[in-house]
C-alpha cells in the first residue's frame, strides 16, 4: 500500500520573465500581495544570523507601474515563536532582466546580494557578503494565495484542569468512512490528517466528503501533500509542509495545524526538541499553530512548548488492550493533553475500537474529560461551534 505513496516530488512551476527595478522592502499588511503578478516565495538562507530562520518574500513577476519590480519581506516566526523578519529594511534592485540576482541596501551602508537560478518553482544559489562570504541558499515558489497559510499564534488564556483528548485519523483513507460513521453515533469528534495530493484516488476520501465531515464537527488538517517515505529535505520538507497547507485552503478547508507523516526521517523525522530548534521548526512556527510529530511523550500537562512537535499514543497497529487502557489512565490526569492516532487500514475489524469509543464517550458523558476536534483546542483555544452532529440512526450523505 505504501509504495503508491513513493512518488517523486515535481516541482512544475515556469520561470517567470523579470524586469530590472528598485522596490522598497520592508513591513507590510500580508493583504497587500497580490493575487496576480506576485508569487510568495519561502527561502532558506544556510549560515550567519538567517541559519535558523526563513524567509518569507512577496517577489513579483514583472515590473509595476513605477517601473519597479516588487521585493517584499514578510514578517515570520523563529523556532520560539519570536518574531523576525531579517530584510525588513533594506532596498532591493533586481540586477538584471532574469529577476534571479538582487542587490539589498541597508540604510548604514551593508550590502547584500541574493542570486538563485530557478528551475520549476525551486530556487537554488546563493546570499552573498560585501566581504565575499556566500551562504548557500534555496527556496520554493507557491501562488500568492498561500499567504493566507502563514499562521497567527492561538490566544493564550487559561487552562482548566479538565484533561482534554483528541482522536486522529491519519492519511484519508477509504477505511475512514466507516469509523467516521462510529463516532458521529457517539457524538465523538475527532481530527482527520490529509495527505492533500492523495485525496480521490481509489483507495482515498474525497474533497466533498472532507467538507461534509467538517461541517459535521470533524477536524481536518494537513498531513503533507504526498506522505513520501523520504528523508529528502530542504525544498521537499517546505513543498510539503506549506503546499499541503495551501491546498486544503484553496478547497475551502483552511487549516492552521500540520501533521508530520510516520514516514518521515532524519532531519524531518521530528523526534526530539533539537530537530525542531533549527529553521525547520521556524517554518512550522510561521505556518502552523500546532505541529503535531513525535517529538515529547504522548500525553503531558499542557504547555505551550508542545505545540512544536506534541506526539501521540498510537491505538491501532496492533496495540493491545492492557496497553491501550493504560494510556487511557495516563490521559485522564488533570490538566493532561492526549492524542489518540488510528490508522483505520490497520485495523483487524471495523469494531476492533469500539470498546475504546465507547469508553470516550461514557468519560466524556460523565464530565471527566474535553474531546475536541483539532489539536489548537488542546491547548485552550477558543472552543468550536458545537458541531451538527448527524444523530445515530442516519448517515451524512457521502
Amino acid at each position: 500500500m505504501w509504495q503508491r505513496k513513493l512518488l517523486i516530488l515535481a516541482l512544475g512551476m515556469s520561470v517567470a520573465c523579470l524586469d530590472v527595478g528598485t522596490a522598497p522592502v520592508g513591513k507590510a499588511p500580508l493583504a497587500s500581495l497580490q493575487p496576480l503578478g506576485e508569487h510568495l516565495w519561502v527561502f532558506h538562507i544556510a549560515g550567519g544570523p538567517y541559519a535558523t530562520h526563513i524567509q518569507v518574500l512577496a517577489i513579483g513577476d514583472h515590473a509595476n507601474a513605477q517601473g519597479r519590480r516588487v521585493f517584499r519581506p514578510i514578517p515570520s516566526r523563529a523556532w520560539d515563536g519570536s518574531p523576525t523578519n531579517d530584510f525588513a529594511g533594506l532596498h532591493a534592485t533586481a540586477d538584471d532582466s532574469t529577476g534571479a540576482s538582487w542587490t539589498l541596501r541597508g540604510k548604514g551602508g551593508e550590502v547584500l546580494r541574493l542570486a538563485y537560478s530557478v528551475a520549476g518553482d525551486t530556487a537554488t544559489g546563493a546570499l552573498m557578503l560585501a566581504d565575499g562570504t556566500r551562504y548557500p541558499t534555496f527556496g520554493v515558489r507557491f501562488d500568492s494565495v498561500a499567504v493566507n497559510a502563514m499562521a497567527s499564534p492561538l490566544p493564550r488564556i487559561g487552562y482548566d484542569s479538565l484533561p482534554v483528548v483528541m482522536i486522529r485519523l491519519d492519511d484519508a483513507f477509504a477505511s475512514d468512512r466507516d469509523f467516521l460513521e462510529r463516532l458521529a453515533a457517539r457524538r465523538l469528534p475527532a481530527e482527520i490528517s490529509v495527505p492533500t495530493r492523495l485525496l480521490g484516488l481509489p483507495d482515498h476520501l474525497t474533497w466533498d466528503e472532507l467538507r461534509q465531515w467538517r461541517a459535521g464537527g470533524m477536524g481536518v488538517v494537513a498531513h503533507s501533500r504526498h506522505h513520501l517515505l523520504s528523508g529528502a529535505d530542504a525544498q521537499h520538507f517546505v513543498a510539503e509542509v506549506v503546499g499541503g497547507l495551501a491546498d486544503l485552503q484553496a478547497h475551502g478547508l483552511a487549516s492552521s495545524i500540520f501533521v508530520q507523516p510516520g514516514t518521515w526521517t532524519d532531519s524531518i523525522l521530528f523526534d526530539s526538541p533539537a530537530k525542531t530548534r533549527t529553521w525547520r521548526g521556524s517554518l512550522l512556527r510561521t505556518f502552523t499553530t500546532v505541529s503535531e510529530c513525535y517529538t515529547y511523550y504522548f500525553s503531558l500537562p499542557r504547555a505551550d512548548s508542545l505545540e512544536l512537535g506534541i506526539s501521540h499514543a498510537t491505538v491501532s497497529d496492533g496495540a493491545s488492550k492492557q496497553w491501550i487502557q493504560g494510556a487511557w489512565s495516563v490521559a485522564l490526569r488533570p490538566n493532561h493533553a492526549t492524542v489518540f492516532l488510528v490508522h483505520t487500514f490497520r485495523l483487524k475489524s471495523q469494531d476492533q475500537l469500539d470498546w475504546f469509543l465507547d469508553m470516550v464517550a461514557a468519560a466524556k458523558a460523565q464530565g471527566l474529560v474535553r474531546v475536541v476536534s483539532n489539536s489548537d483546542e488542546l491547548f485552550g483555544s477558543p472552543a468550536q461551534p458545537p458541531p451538527d452532529f448527524p444523530d445515530s440512526t442516519s448517515k451524512l450523505d457521502l
